[in-house]
């Protein structure tokens, strides 16, 4: 029986010990809050730790509510970007935690630089405004302010400086250490434009002269910026080789910025003197400036130019018969007088060397004005190039002939022309005429004395009493 009771009594707890729930744990909400430090404003999306494990972030309210049976106490982190992170141990009883999270330090350098030359701005005043600070500097020699700001705010920035503009602008700190930089640009500048009143066009290396002292010359866009307080008067020269020079009293208003000026070449008689190889003076010839026809030169071979620009100038001359005549010079008002020395054009001239009876003598050597130019082809001819409208002495030379001198005229404007050259043969026909006369007359001598002997042989044996007869 006893046995029987043990073991009901068993089974009936087992029984009990499945149907009866069980008893659960007691729990507690622990509620985060975190506001910020120094405005008391609340974090949102601040990182929760618990223990060191993250287990989420605060709301918008800067709250986050943590459940937990521990029977114990933990340790509680909380992380924000811009903020110092926050961690102490809690109770586990514990059921609220306000948590005043304190702003990072940060370092914030701000750095002035001029909008021209974006050279550093030194001793400019920088003025940096927030929450947390009211604070001006002034910049180094580098154009660098720094400040120590706290991270995740936001700051105004106010900068001035004598002679420009000044600026304000709003820096964000998203970062520990930030570097900004602001260019400012100045209030006191005058842009000199300089171009050319012919052509329009800029001109560069023109001196800017203020009240007599050298400012600077402008650049390849004909400018030159040149720092003036506004609202005073000034003396202005503009000068430049070849141009006339600028001058000019003018009062700068507050909004003056740009003061153009347009300068002229300066302009210098020039006379033209156009001549032949021999220092003939040439009429009529045609004179080009600049590929511009300009006019002719008259009976005494001049032309005087009026007004000429300042510079460098090409200048042409054309004349029928006459090479073409071309140089550049620079006119500067210093011995302006052009003196134009044409050649005649040159023409191809074959030299045809033949007897009296038109045929060709080869080998006959032909001197021109004393210089030898060579010997005679087979054909009897020799080319050479000559100038034009002038005269030249041949001579020829060659065994067996007589020698032979002649002077030629070459025609202007000419480009080719024969000149023939006759031989008269050295052998004296009179005289080979006067020998074979007297041969003829020694042939009949001897011929006739010939024959009057026979006769006299003959004679002499026909004869009685003769030496061949005997005598009685």
């Amino acid at each position: 029986m006893d046995n029987k009771r043990i073991f009901a009594a068993c089974f009936i707890f087992f029984i009990l010990l499945f149907l009866i729930p069980p008893v659960s744990a007691s729990t507690t909400t622990l509620t985060i809050t975190v506001t910020d430090d120094y405005d008391g404003s609340a974090i949102e999306d601040a990182s929760i730790y618990i223990a060191g494990t993250y287990v989420g972030e605060t709301d918008s309210d800067g709250e986050y509510e943590y459940t937990h049976s521990k029977s114990e106490k933990f340790r509680v982190t909380i992380k924000k970007d811009g903020y110092d992170y926050w961690t102490d141990m809690v109770s586990y009883t514990r059921t609220s935690l306000d948590v005043k999270l304190e702003r990072a330090s940060g370092s914030l350098t701000i750095n002035i630089l001029d909008s021209d030359t974006l050279k550093p701005i030194e001793d400019a005043i920088v003025k940096v405004s927030g929450d947390d600070i009211d604070d001006s500097e002034s910049t180094d020699d580098d154009g660098s302010a720094e400040f120590s700001v706290y991270t995740g705010s936001t700051y105004i920035v106010v900068v001035k400086k004598d002679n420009y503009n000044s600026i304000e602008r709003e820096v964000e700190m998203d970062e520990s250490s930030m570097d900004v930089d602001y260019l400012l640009q100045r209030n006191d500048r005058v842009i000199f434009q300089v171009t050319e009143s012919e052509s329009g066009l800029p001109l560069d290396g023109v001196s800017v002269y203020i009240d007599g002292d050298l400012e600077g010359v402008t650049d390849s866009e004909g400018r030159l910026n040149v720092y003036l307080d506004h609202e005073e008067s000034y003396y202005i020269e503009i000068k430049v080789d070849e141009y006339q020079s600028y001058t000019d009293t003018h009062y700068f208003g507050i909004d003056d910025i740009i003061y153009s000026v347009s300068i002229s070449k300066t302009l210098y008689p020039v006379s033209i003197a156009v001549y032949d190889s021999n220092k003939v003076p040439i009429e009529e010839a045609e004179i080009y400036i600049d590929d511009i026809y300009f006019g002719k030169s008259d009976d005494y071979g001049q032309s005087d130019v009026t007004n000429l620009n300042a510079g460098e100038h090409t200048f042409e001359i054309r004349k029928t018969g006459y090479s073409d005549w071309e140089e550049t010079v620079l006119i500067d008002g210093v011995g302006d007088n052009i003196v134009a020395t044409m050649e005649s054009i040159r023409a191809d001239v074959t030299v045809v060397v033949e007897d009296s009876n038109h045929n060709a003598i080869s080998g006959a050597s032909v001197i021109l004005d004393g210089k030898s130019i060579g010997s005679t082809n087979s054909q009897g001819t020799i080319t050479t190039e000559l100038l034009t409208d002038s005269d030249y002495t041949f001579s020829v030379t060659k065994d067996g002939y007589k020698d032979l001198t002649q002077t030629e005229d070459v025609p202007l404007g000419s480009t080719e022309m024969t000149i023939t050259l006759t031989m008269e043969s050295s052998f004296n026909t009179a005289l080979l005429g006067g020998v074979v006369v007297l041969i003829v007359i020694v042939v009949i001598v001897v011929y006739a004395l010939k024959f009057v002997g026979k006769r006299d042989r003959r004679g002499r044996g026909r004869y009685p009493g003769g030496r061949d007869g005997g005598s009685l």
